[in-house]
Protein backbone atom coordinates (compact mmCIF):
# COMPACT_ATOMS: atom_id res chain seq x y z
CA UNK A 1 0.00 0.00 0.00
CA UNK A 2 1.57 3.35 -0.98
CA UNK A 3 2.34 5.54 2.01
CA UNK A 4 0.91 8.65 0.37
CA UNK A 5 -2.65 7.49 1.12
CA UNK A 6 -2.82 5.45 4.30
CA UNK A 7 -6.12 3.76 3.48
CA UNK A 8 -6.81 0.03 3.48
CA UNK A 9 -9.73 -2.39 4.03
CA UNK A 10 -8.64 -2.58 7.66
CA UNK A 11 -9.09 1.13 8.44
CA UNK A 12 -12.21 1.97 6.44
CA UNK A 13 -13.99 2.89 9.66
CA UNK A 14 -11.20 5.13 11.03
CA UNK A 15 -12.81 8.46 10.18
CA UNK A 16 -11.28 11.81 11.09
CA UNK A 17 -14.33 14.00 10.84
CA UNK A 18 -13.61 17.72 11.11
CA UNK A 19 -15.75 20.81 11.35
CA UNK A 20 -14.69 24.10 9.89
CA UNK A 21 -13.84 25.97 13.07
CA UNK A 22 -11.75 23.12 14.44
CA UNK A 23 -9.02 23.24 11.83
CA UNK A 24 -8.02 25.45 8.91
CA UNK A 25 -8.61 23.61 5.67
CA UNK A 26 -8.78 24.02 1.89
CA UNK A 27 -12.13 24.63 0.23
CA UNK A 28 -12.16 23.33 -3.34
CA UNK A 29 -14.09 23.82 -6.54
CA UNK A 30 -15.64 20.86 -8.31
CA UNK A 31 -12.82 20.95 -10.87
CA UNK A 32 -10.22 20.82 -8.10
CA UNK A 33 -12.05 17.96 -6.37
CA UNK A 34 -12.09 15.97 -9.62
CA UNK A 35 -8.36 16.53 -10.02
CA UNK A 36 -7.81 15.43 -6.43
CA UNK A 37 -9.84 12.26 -7.09
CA UNK A 38 -7.75 11.44 -10.15
CA UNK A 39 -4.56 12.00 -8.17
CA UNK A 40 -5.88 9.62 -5.50
CA UNK A 41 -6.81 6.96 -8.05
CA UNK A 42 -3.16 6.86 -9.13
CA UNK A 43 -2.29 5.56 -5.67
CA UNK A 44 -5.32 3.58 -4.55
CA UNK A 45 -8.28 1.59 -5.85
CA UNK A 46 -11.21 3.94 -6.49
CA UNK A 47 -13.73 1.58 -4.91
CA UNK A 48 -11.78 1.67 -1.67
CA UNK A 49 -12.37 5.42 -1.49
CA UNK A 50 -16.08 4.87 -2.13
CA UNK A 51 -16.16 2.24 0.61
CA UNK A 52 -14.41 4.56 3.05
CA UNK A 53 -16.88 7.38 2.33
CA UNK A 54 -19.89 5.11 2.73
CA UNK A 55 -18.74 3.14 5.77
CA UNK A 56 -17.58 6.22 7.67
CA UNK A 57 -20.81 8.10 6.91
CA UNK A 58 -22.92 5.16 8.07
CA UNK A 59 -20.98 4.87 11.32
CA UNK A 60 -21.34 8.61 11.94
CA UNK A 61 -25.10 8.28 11.39
CA UNK A 62 -25.30 5.30 13.75
CA UNK A 63 -23.34 7.22 16.38
CA UNK A 64 -25.81 10.09 16.19
CA UNK A 65 -28.81 7.75 16.24
CA UNK A 66 -27.54 6.12 19.43
CA UNK A 67 -27.66 9.50 21.15
CA UNK A 68 -31.14 10.35 19.84
CA UNK A 69 -34.58 9.54 21.24
CA UNK A 70 -35.21 6.99 18.49
CA UNK A 71 -32.52 4.32 18.78
CA UNK A 72 -33.61 2.20 15.81
CA UNK A 73 -35.41 4.38 13.26
CA UNK A 74 -36.31 3.24 9.74
CA UNK A 75 -33.76 4.33 7.12
CA UNK A 76 -34.65 5.46 3.60
CA UNK A 77 -31.60 5.53 1.34
CA UNK A 78 -31.92 7.34 -2.02
CA UNK A 79 -29.26 6.38 -4.57
CA UNK A 80 -28.88 8.21 -7.88
CA UNK A 81 -27.22 6.86 -11.03
CA UNK A 82 -23.72 8.24 -10.38
CA UNK A 83 -20.99 7.48 -7.89
CA UNK A 84 -22.82 9.50 -5.25
CA UNK A 85 -25.44 6.76 -5.53
CA UNK A 86 -22.64 4.27 -5.00
CA UNK A 87 -21.74 6.01 -1.73
CA UNK A 88 -25.39 5.68 -0.74
CA UNK A 89 -25.42 1.93 -1.47
CA UNK A 90 -22.38 1.47 0.78
CA UNK A 91 -24.16 3.44 3.51
CA UNK A 92 -27.25 1.25 3.11
CA UNK A 93 -25.22 -1.94 3.49
CA UNK A 94 -23.39 -0.71 6.56
CA UNK A 95 -26.59 0.52 8.24
CA UNK A 96 -28.17 -2.88 7.59
CA UNK A 97 -25.11 -4.58 9.05
CA UNK A 98 -25.62 -2.49 12.19
CA UNK A 99 -29.12 -3.91 12.56
CA UNK A 100 -31.20 -1.04 11.20
CA UNK A 101 -34.23 -1.36 8.91
CA UNK A 102 -33.11 -0.11 5.49
CA UNK A 103 -35.10 0.69 2.37
CA UNK A 104 -32.83 1.40 -0.64
CA UNK A 105 -34.41 3.21 -3.61
CA UNK A 106 -32.38 3.56 -6.79
CA UNK A 107 -32.93 6.01 -9.63
CA UNK A 108 -30.97 4.83 -12.65
CA UNK A 109 -32.38 7.29 -15.24
CA UNK A 110 -31.56 4.64 -17.82
CA UNK A 111 -27.84 4.80 -17.00
CA UNK A 112 -25.69 1.76 -16.33
CA UNK A 113 -23.42 3.44 -13.82
CA UNK A 114 -19.69 3.09 -13.32
CA UNK A 115 -17.92 -0.10 -12.31
CA UNK A 116 -17.62 1.24 -8.76
CA UNK A 117 -21.31 2.12 -8.71
CA UNK A 118 -22.27 -1.43 -9.72
CA UNK A 119 -19.85 -2.90 -7.19
CA UNK A 120 -21.50 -0.80 -4.49
CA UNK A 121 -24.86 -2.41 -5.30
CA UNK A 122 -23.26 -5.82 -4.80
CA UNK A 123 -21.92 -4.60 -1.45
CA UNK A 124 -25.45 -3.65 -0.39
CA UNK A 125 -26.84 -7.00 -1.54
CA UNK A 126 -24.10 -8.87 0.32
CA UNK A 127 -25.18 -7.12 3.52
CA UNK A 128 -28.85 -8.04 3.11
CA UNK A 129 -30.19 -4.92 1.39
CA UNK A 130 -32.47 -5.46 -1.61
CA UNK A 131 -32.38 -2.36 -3.86
CA UNK A 132 -35.60 -1.28 -5.53
CA UNK A 133 -35.70 0.77 -8.73
CA UNK A 134 -37.82 3.90 -8.39
CA UNK A 135 -39.72 4.54 -11.61
CA UNK A 136 -41.25 7.92 -12.53
CA UNK A 137 -44.82 6.65 -12.22
CA UNK A 138 -44.34 4.87 -8.88
CA UNK A 139 -45.94 6.17 -5.66
CA UNK A 140 -43.59 8.06 -3.40
CA UNK A 141 -42.22 6.19 -0.36
CA UNK A 142 -43.77 6.62 3.07
CA UNK A 143 -41.76 8.75 5.46
CA UNK A 144 -42.74 8.26 9.08
CA UNK A 145 -41.77 10.47 12.00
CA UNK A 146 -38.16 9.79 12.98
CA UNK A 147 -37.15 8.32 9.61
CA UNK A 148 -33.49 8.72 8.71
CA UNK A 149 -33.14 9.76 5.05
CA UNK A 150 -29.82 9.43 3.23
CA UNK A 151 -29.52 11.59 0.13
CA UNK A 152 -27.18 10.13 -2.50
CA UNK A 153 -29.13 11.26 -5.56
CA UNK A 154 -26.83 13.73 -7.34
CA UNK A 155 -23.75 14.72 -5.30
CA UNK A 156 -21.40 17.45 -6.53
CA UNK A 157 -22.14 17.03 -10.24
CA UNK A 158 -25.36 19.09 -10.26
CA UNK A 159 -25.24 22.19 -12.47
CA UNK A 160 -28.86 22.30 -13.62
CA UNK A 161 -32.34 21.83 -12.21
CA UNK A 162 -33.12 18.23 -11.21
CA UNK A 163 -35.79 16.61 -13.36
CA UNK A 164 -38.14 13.63 -13.36
CA UNK A 165 -38.01 11.06 -10.59
CA UNK A 166 -35.09 12.75 -8.84
CA UNK A 167 -36.96 16.05 -8.61
CA UNK A 168 -40.04 14.25 -7.25
CA UNK A 169 -37.97 12.56 -4.56
CA UNK A 170 -36.22 15.79 -3.56
CA UNK A 171 -39.53 17.61 -3.15
CA UNK A 172 -40.95 14.64 -1.25
CA UNK A 173 -37.99 14.64 1.16
CA UNK A 174 -38.31 18.38 1.74
CA UNK A 175 -42.04 18.07 2.41
CA UNK A 176 -41.22 15.70 5.30
CA UNK A 177 -38.09 17.51 6.45
CA UNK A 178 -39.74 18.57 9.71
CA UNK A 179 -40.35 15.00 10.93
CA UNK A 180 -37.34 13.14 9.48
CA UNK A 181 -33.57 13.52 9.76
CA UNK A 182 -31.87 14.10 6.41
CA UNK A 183 -28.21 13.29 5.72
CA UNK A 184 -26.66 14.46 2.44
CA UNK A 185 -23.65 12.58 1.08
CA UNK A 186 -20.96 14.95 -0.22
CA UNK A 187 -23.52 17.64 -1.11
CA UNK A 188 -27.30 18.18 -0.87
CA UNK A 189 -28.73 17.03 -4.20
CA UNK A 190 -29.72 19.96 -6.40
CA UNK A 191 -27.07 22.31 -5.01
CA UNK A 192 -24.41 23.67 -7.36
CA UNK A 193 -21.22 22.90 -5.45
CA UNK A 194 -19.29 25.72 -7.09
CA UNK A 195 -21.70 28.62 -6.71
CA UNK A 196 -23.85 27.59 -3.76
CA UNK A 197 -26.97 28.26 -5.81
CA UNK A 198 -29.84 25.84 -6.30
CA UNK A 199 -31.23 26.24 -9.83
CA UNK A 200 -34.27 24.11 -8.99
CA UNK A 201 -35.35 21.70 -6.27
CA UNK A 202 -32.61 20.97 -3.73
CA UNK A 203 -32.50 18.74 -0.67
CA UNK A 204 -32.74 20.54 2.66
CA UNK A 205 -30.34 18.49 4.77
CA UNK A 206 -29.90 18.48 8.51
CA UNK A 207 -26.33 17.14 8.14
CA UNK A 208 -23.94 16.99 5.19
CA UNK A 209 -20.85 14.77 4.94
CA UNK A 210 -18.26 16.25 2.59
CA UNK A 211 -15.53 13.93 1.28
CA UNK A 212 -11.87 14.70 0.44
CA UNK A 213 -12.36 18.41 1.20
CA UNK A 214 -14.98 21.06 1.77
CA UNK A 215 -16.51 22.56 -1.38
CA UNK A 216 -17.16 26.21 -2.25
CA UNK A 217 -20.90 25.78 -2.62
CA UNK A 218 -21.36 24.40 0.88
CA UNK A 219 -20.25 27.76 2.32
CA UNK A 220 -21.86 30.11 -0.21
CA UNK A 221 -25.31 31.46 -0.98
CA UNK A 222 -28.07 28.86 -0.44
CA UNK A 223 -25.51 26.18 0.35
CA UNK A 224 -25.05 27.26 3.97
CA UNK A 225 -28.77 26.81 4.63
CA UNK A 226 -29.16 23.62 2.60
CA UNK A 227 -26.25 21.63 4.02
CA UNK A 228 -27.13 22.02 7.72
CA UNK A 229 -24.42 20.76 10.05
CA UNK A 230 -21.26 20.20 8.00
CA UNK A 231 -18.67 17.47 8.58
CA UNK A 232 -15.58 16.87 6.42
CA UNK A 233 -13.44 13.72 6.09
CA UNK A 234 -10.42 13.73 3.78
CA UNK A 235 -10.58 9.91 3.39
CA UNK A 236 -6.89 9.77 4.33
CA UNK A 237 -5.95 11.84 1.27
CA UNK A 238 -4.51 14.79 3.22
CA UNK A 239 -1.05 14.40 1.71
CA UNK A 240 -2.44 14.86 -1.80
CA UNK A 241 -3.58 18.37 -0.91
CA UNK A 242 0.10 19.27 -0.46
CA UNK A 243 1.63 17.21 -3.26
CA UNK A 244 -1.19 16.71 -5.76
CA UNK A 245 -3.20 18.94 -8.09
CA UNK A 246 -1.48 22.27 -7.49
CA UNK A 247 -1.13 23.09 -11.15
CA UNK A 248 -1.32 26.44 -12.89
CA UNK A 249 -4.63 25.67 -14.61
CA UNK A 250 -6.34 24.80 -11.31
CA UNK A 251 -5.26 28.01 -9.59
CA UNK A 252 -5.04 28.72 -5.89
CA UNK A 253 -6.89 26.78 -3.27
CA UNK A 254 -9.34 28.79 -1.20
CA UNK A 255 -8.90 28.26 2.55
CA UNK A 256 -11.27 28.36 5.50
CA UNK A 257 -9.42 29.55 8.59
CA UNK A 258 -10.17 28.14 12.06
CA UNK A 259 -10.72 30.24 15.16
CA UNK A 260 -7.39 29.14 16.60
CA UNK A 261 -5.57 30.37 13.49
CA UNK A 262 -7.61 33.59 13.43
CA UNK A 263 -6.34 34.24 16.94
CA UNK A 264 -2.88 34.59 15.39
CA UNK A 265 -4.21 37.75 13.68
CA UNK A 266 -5.18 39.46 16.92
CA UNK A 267 -3.74 42.97 17.23
CA UNK A 268 -0.98 43.23 19.81
CA UNK A 269 -1.79 45.41 22.82
CA UNK A 270 0.89 45.94 25.47
CA UNK A 271 1.18 48.07 28.61
CA UNK A 272 3.79 50.22 26.90
CA UNK A 273 1.43 51.25 24.11
CA UNK A 274 -0.40 54.58 23.90
CA UNK A 275 -3.16 55.95 21.68
CA UNK A 276 -0.68 56.77 18.96
CA UNK A 277 0.28 53.08 18.83
CA UNK A 278 -3.16 52.04 17.64
CA UNK A 279 -3.68 54.20 14.61
CA UNK A 280 -5.28 57.52 13.68
CA UNK A 281 -8.23 57.01 11.36
CA UNK A 282 -9.97 59.47 9.07
CA UNK A 283 -13.53 58.58 8.01
CA UNK A 284 -14.50 60.50 4.88
CA UNK A 285 -18.03 60.77 3.51
CA UNK A 286 -21.38 61.75 4.94
CA UNK A 287 -23.49 63.49 2.34
CA UNK A 288 -26.64 65.19 3.58
CA UNK A 289 -28.93 62.59 5.14
CA UNK A 290 -26.20 59.92 5.24
CA UNK A 291 -24.04 61.03 8.15
CA UNK A 292 -25.05 57.88 10.06
CA UNK A 293 -22.95 55.69 7.74
CA UNK A 294 -19.78 57.61 8.67
CA UNK A 295 -20.73 57.55 12.34
CA UNK A 296 -21.09 53.76 12.26
CA UNK A 297 -17.64 53.34 10.70
CA UNK A 298 -16.04 55.77 13.13
CA UNK A 299 -17.72 54.26 16.21
CA UNK A 300 -16.75 50.75 15.17
CA UNK A 301 -13.13 51.74 14.64
CA UNK A 302 -13.00 53.19 18.17
CA UNK A 303 -14.77 50.21 19.75
CA UNK A 304 -12.34 47.80 18.10
CA UNK A 305 -9.26 49.45 19.53
CA UNK A 306 -7.98 52.16 17.21
CA UNK A 307 -6.34 55.10 18.99
CA UNK A 308 -8.04 58.13 17.45
CA UNK A 309 -10.82 58.80 14.92
CA UNK A 310 -11.80 61.98 13.09
CA UNK A 311 -14.69 62.54 10.70
CA UNK A 312 -14.70 64.71 7.61
CA UNK A 313 -18.29 65.17 6.45
CA UNK A 314 -19.54 66.58 3.18
CA UNK A 315 -22.49 68.19 4.97
CA UNK A 316 -22.66 69.22 8.61
CA UNK A 317 -25.66 71.54 8.60
CA UNK A 318 -29.24 70.41 9.24
CA UNK A 319 -28.28 66.98 10.61
CA UNK A 320 -30.78 66.95 13.45
CA UNK A 321 -30.31 63.37 14.62
CA UNK A 322 -30.93 63.42 18.40
CA UNK A 323 -28.31 60.79 19.24
CA UNK A 324 -25.47 62.54 17.42
CA UNK A 325 -26.11 66.28 17.32
CA UNK A 326 -28.15 69.02 18.93
CA UNK A 327 -30.37 70.94 16.58
CA UNK A 328 -28.46 73.50 14.59
CA UNK A 329 -25.10 72.56 16.12
CA UNK A 330 -22.02 72.95 13.93
CA UNK A 331 -19.51 71.46 13.70
CA UNK A 332 -20.78 67.93 14.04
CA UNK A 333 -20.57 66.28 17.47
CA UNK A 334 -21.36 62.66 18.33
CA UNK A 335 -22.91 62.91 21.79
CA UNK A 336 -22.67 59.15 22.38
CA UNK A 337 -19.03 58.96 21.25
CA UNK A 338 -17.60 62.44 21.89
CA UNK A 339 -14.13 60.95 21.35
CA UNK A 340 -14.79 61.18 17.62
CA UNK A 341 -13.22 64.36 16.33
CA UNK A 342 -14.44 66.58 13.53
CA UNK A 343 -11.85 67.90 11.08
CA UNK A 344 -11.61 69.59 7.72
CA UNK A 345 -10.39 67.43 4.85
CA UNK A 346 -6.78 68.61 4.64
CA UNK A 347 -6.41 68.64 8.42
CA UNK A 348 -7.78 65.11 8.65
CA UNK A 349 -5.46 63.76 5.95
CA UNK A 350 -2.49 65.25 7.82
CA UNK A 351 -3.76 63.77 11.09
CA UNK A 352 -4.51 60.23 9.90
CA UNK A 353 -2.46 57.20 8.94
CA UNK A 354 -5.53 55.25 7.75
CA UNK A 355 -8.55 56.48 5.81
CA UNK A 356 -12.00 55.00 5.29
CA UNK A 357 -13.63 56.49 2.20
CA UNK A 358 -17.16 55.85 1.00
CA UNK A 359 -19.71 55.45 3.82
CA UNK A 360 -22.56 57.83 3.09
CA UNK A 361 -20.40 59.54 0.46
CA UNK A 362 -22.85 59.75 -2.43
CA UNK A 363 -21.80 60.30 -6.01
CA UNK A 364 -21.94 64.08 -6.33
CA UNK A 365 -19.21 66.28 -7.78
CA UNK A 366 -18.28 67.22 -4.22
CA UNK A 367 -17.95 63.54 -3.33
CA UNK A 368 -15.72 62.91 -6.34
CA UNK A 369 -13.53 65.87 -5.35
CA UNK A 370 -13.13 64.38 -1.86
CA UNK A 371 -11.88 61.09 -3.30
CA UNK A 372 -9.44 62.87 -5.61
CA UNK A 373 -8.16 64.94 -2.67
CA UNK A 374 -7.39 61.72 -0.78
CA UNK A 375 -5.41 60.34 -3.71
CA UNK A 376 -3.56 63.59 -4.34
CA UNK A 377 -2.35 63.98 -0.78
CA UNK A 378 1.43 63.57 -0.72
CA UNK A 379 1.71 61.66 2.57
CA UNK A 380 0.04 58.47 1.45
CA UNK A 381 -2.35 56.58 3.72
CA UNK A 382 -3.54 53.06 4.33
CA UNK A 383 -7.04 53.01 2.85
CA UNK A 384 -10.35 51.17 3.01
CA UNK A 385 -12.67 51.85 0.07
CA UNK A 386 -16.34 51.06 0.53
CA UNK A 387 -19.81 51.86 -0.80
CA UNK A 388 -20.02 54.96 -3.05
CA UNK A 389 -16.25 55.31 -3.27
CA UNK A 390 -16.38 52.02 -5.18
CA UNK A 391 -19.28 53.22 -7.33
CA UNK A 392 -17.36 56.39 -8.22
CA UNK A 393 -14.32 54.26 -9.03
CA UNK A 394 -16.40 52.07 -11.33
CA UNK A 395 -17.90 55.02 -13.18
CA UNK A 396 -14.82 57.20 -13.59
CA UNK A 397 -11.83 56.07 -15.64
CA UNK A 398 -9.77 59.10 -14.54
CA UNK A 399 -10.28 58.14 -10.90
CA UNK A 400 -9.35 54.55 -11.67
CA UNK A 401 -6.09 55.67 -13.31
CA UNK A 402 -5.40 57.98 -10.38
CA UNK A 403 -5.80 55.13 -7.89
CA UNK A 404 -3.46 52.91 -9.89
CA UNK A 405 -0.88 55.73 -9.95
CA UNK A 406 -1.31 56.14 -6.19
CA UNK A 407 -0.63 52.43 -5.67
CA UNK A 408 2.59 52.64 -7.68
CA UNK A 409 3.71 55.71 -5.75
CA UNK A 410 2.88 54.34 -2.30
CA UNK A 411 3.79 50.67 -2.59
CA UNK A 412 4.20 50.23 1.16
CA UNK A 413 0.66 51.40 1.97
CA UNK A 414 -2.28 49.06 2.47
CA UNK A 415 -5.43 49.13 0.34
CA UNK A 416 -8.61 47.14 0.98
CA UNK A 417 -11.73 47.27 -1.21
CA UNK A 418 -14.98 45.94 0.31
CA UNK A 419 -17.56 45.55 -2.50
CA UNK A 420 -20.82 43.67 -2.33
CA UNK A 421 -21.70 41.71 -5.51
CA UNK A 422 -23.42 44.64 -7.28
CA UNK A 423 -20.48 46.96 -6.60
CA UNK A 424 -18.10 44.25 -7.80
CA UNK A 425 -20.15 43.91 -10.98
CA UNK A 426 -19.87 47.63 -11.63
CA UNK A 427 -16.12 47.60 -11.05
CA UNK A 428 -15.69 44.67 -13.45
CA UNK A 429 -18.27 45.93 -15.96
CA UNK A 430 -20.20 42.75 -15.43
CA UNK A 431 -23.49 41.65 -13.86
CA UNK A 432 -24.36 40.49 -10.37
CA UNK A 433 -25.34 37.11 -11.82
CA UNK A 434 -21.91 36.67 -13.42
CA UNK A 435 -20.15 37.69 -10.20
CA UNK A 436 -22.14 35.17 -8.17
CA UNK A 437 -21.56 32.45 -10.77
CA UNK A 438 -17.80 32.59 -10.07
CA UNK A 439 -17.12 34.61 -6.94
CA UNK A 440 -13.53 33.38 -6.67
CA UNK A 441 -12.67 34.58 -10.17
CA UNK A 442 -14.36 37.95 -9.52
CA UNK A 443 -12.43 38.50 -6.28
CA UNK A 444 -9.15 37.55 -7.95
CA UNK A 445 -9.84 39.87 -10.89
CA UNK A 446 -10.47 42.83 -8.59
CA UNK A 447 -7.41 42.09 -6.45
CA UNK A 448 -5.24 41.91 -9.56
CA UNK A 449 -6.73 44.97 -11.25
CA UNK A 450 -6.30 47.26 -8.22
CA UNK A 451 -3.23 45.58 -6.67
CA UNK A 452 -4.93 45.26 -3.31
CA UNK A 453 -6.85 43.03 -0.92
CA UNK A 454 -10.51 42.58 -1.78
CA UNK A 455 -13.37 41.59 0.50
CA UNK A 456 -16.16 40.31 -1.75
CA UNK A 457 -19.06 40.41 0.67
CA UNK A 458 -21.95 37.97 0.81
CA UNK A 459 -22.62 34.51 2.19
CA UNK A 460 -19.14 33.05 2.46
CA UNK A 461 -17.37 36.40 2.07
CA UNK A 462 -14.08 36.06 0.18
CA UNK A 463 -10.86 37.79 1.23
CA UNK A 464 -8.40 37.82 -1.65
CA UNK A 465 -5.09 39.22 -2.81
CA UNK A 466 -2.73 38.11 -5.55
CA UNK A 467 -1.21 35.34 -3.41
CA UNK A 468 -4.01 33.89 -1.28
CA UNK A 469 -7.75 33.66 -0.87
CA UNK A 470 -9.89 32.80 2.14
CA UNK A 471 -13.59 32.11 2.56
CA UNK A 472 -15.20 33.28 5.76
CA UNK A 473 -17.19 30.76 7.77
CA UNK A 474 -18.89 33.05 10.32
CA UNK A 475 -22.00 35.17 9.93
CA UNK A 476 -25.68 34.81 9.21
CA UNK A 477 -28.86 36.60 8.11
CA UNK A 478 -28.62 39.17 10.92
CA UNK A 479 -25.76 40.84 9.03
CA UNK A 480 -28.19 41.73 6.25
CA UNK A 481 -29.12 45.09 7.73
CA UNK A 482 -28.52 48.75 6.87
CA UNK A 483 -25.10 49.93 7.98
CA UNK A 484 -23.58 46.48 8.39
CA UNK A 485 -21.08 47.22 5.62
CA UNK A 486 -20.15 50.54 7.24
CA UNK A 487 -19.38 48.67 10.46
CA UNK A 488 -17.17 46.24 8.54
CA UNK A 489 -15.27 49.08 6.84
CA UNK A 490 -14.56 50.64 10.25
CA UNK A 491 -13.44 47.26 11.58
CA UNK A 492 -10.94 46.76 8.74
CA UNK A 493 -9.55 50.26 9.37
CA UNK A 494 -9.21 49.53 13.09
CA UNK A 495 -7.13 46.44 12.35
CA UNK A 496 -4.95 48.34 9.88
CA UNK A 497 -4.44 51.08 12.47
CA UNK A 498 -3.26 48.51 15.00
CA UNK A 499 -0.57 47.21 12.70
CA UNK A 500 -2.06 44.27 10.81
CA UNK A 501 -1.19 44.03 7.12
CA UNK A 502 -4.05 44.48 4.68
CA UNK A 503 -4.86 40.78 4.18
CA UNK A 504 -4.79 39.91 7.89
CA UNK A 505 -6.73 43.05 8.76
CA UNK A 506 -9.45 42.22 6.24
CA UNK A 507 -9.56 38.54 7.14
CA UNK A 508 -9.83 39.12 10.88
CA UNK A 509 -12.35 41.95 10.56
CA UNK A 510 -14.61 39.83 8.34
CA UNK A 511 -14.31 36.90 10.73
CA UNK A 512 -15.11 39.09 13.76
CA UNK A 513 -18.02 40.71 11.91
CA UNK A 514 -19.65 37.30 11.47
CA UNK A 515 -18.62 36.07 14.91
CA UNK A 516 -20.66 38.89 16.46
CA UNK A 517 -23.82 36.90 15.75
CA UNK A 518 -22.72 33.91 17.82
CA UNK A 519 -23.75 33.57 21.49
CA UNK A 520 -21.68 35.51 23.97
CA UNK A 521 -20.99 34.28 27.51
CA UNK A 522 -24.27 33.71 29.32
CA UNK A 523 -26.34 33.65 26.12
CA UNK A 524 -28.08 30.54 24.87
CA UNK A 525 -28.86 31.83 21.40
CA UNK A 526 -27.05 33.94 18.85
CA UNK A 527 -28.57 36.71 16.75
CA UNK A 528 -31.03 36.12 13.93
CA UNK A 529 -32.21 39.74 13.72
CA UNK A 530 -30.00 42.69 14.59
CA UNK A 531 -28.96 46.20 13.60
CA UNK A 532 -25.58 47.66 12.73
CA UNK A 533 -24.91 49.44 16.04
CA UNK A 534 -25.58 46.23 17.97
CA UNK A 535 -23.29 44.29 15.63
CA UNK A 536 -20.46 46.75 16.32
CA UNK A 537 -20.97 46.45 20.08
CA UNK A 538 -20.91 42.68 19.93
CA UNK A 539 -17.76 42.77 17.82
CA UNK A 540 -16.13 44.71 20.66
CA UNK A 541 -17.31 42.13 23.20
CA UNK A 542 -16.01 39.25 21.09
CA UNK A 543 -12.67 40.99 20.48
CA UNK A 544 -12.20 41.45 24.23
CA UNK A 545 -13.09 37.78 24.75
CA UNK A 546 -10.56 36.64 22.14
CA UNK A 547 -7.86 38.94 23.53
CA UNK A 548 -8.49 37.44 26.96
CA UNK A 549 -8.25 33.91 25.57
CA UNK A 550 -4.98 34.79 23.89
CA UNK A 551 -3.57 36.37 27.03
CA UNK A 552 -4.43 33.29 29.11
CA UNK A 553 -2.94 31.00 26.47
CA UNK A 554 0.28 33.02 26.52
CA UNK A 555 0.46 33.06 30.31
CA UNK A 556 -0.29 36.78 30.63
CA UNK A 557 -3.43 36.12 32.72
CA UNK A 558 -4.18 33.46 35.36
Amino acid sequence: MPELIELSPENLDHAKWQQLDQKSMPVLSVKQIRALEQAAFAHIDSFLLMQAAGVRSALKIVDQIVHSKTHSPPCLVLAGPGNNGGDACIVAGELKRKGLQVNLLQVSDGKTGSKDRMQAVLWALAHGVQPMEFEPDMPLPDIDTGTVIIDGLLGIACDRSPQGAIERLIRHVNAHHHKAWVYALDCPSGLNCDTGSAPGAAVQAHTTFSYLACKHGLLSEQGKDLCGELWIDTLNCDALLDTGPHTAELGMFVHAVSRLDQLQHLPKRGHQHHKGSFGSIAVLGGQQGMVGACVLSARTALMLGCGRVALTLLHEADMHLPDVQRQGQSPFLDLIFPEIMNKGLESNLEFADTAVIGPGLGQSEEALNMVHALLEHDKGLDMVWDADALNLLAANSVLRARLQHYRRKHRSKNLVLTPHPLEAARLLQSTTEMIQADRVKAAQSLASQFDCTVVLKGTGSLVCNSNQIEINTTGGPALATAGSGDVLAGAVAAMLGQGLDEFKAASFAVYLHGLSLEPLAGEREGLYVSHASEIAGRMKAWLNHLLGQSARRNGQLP
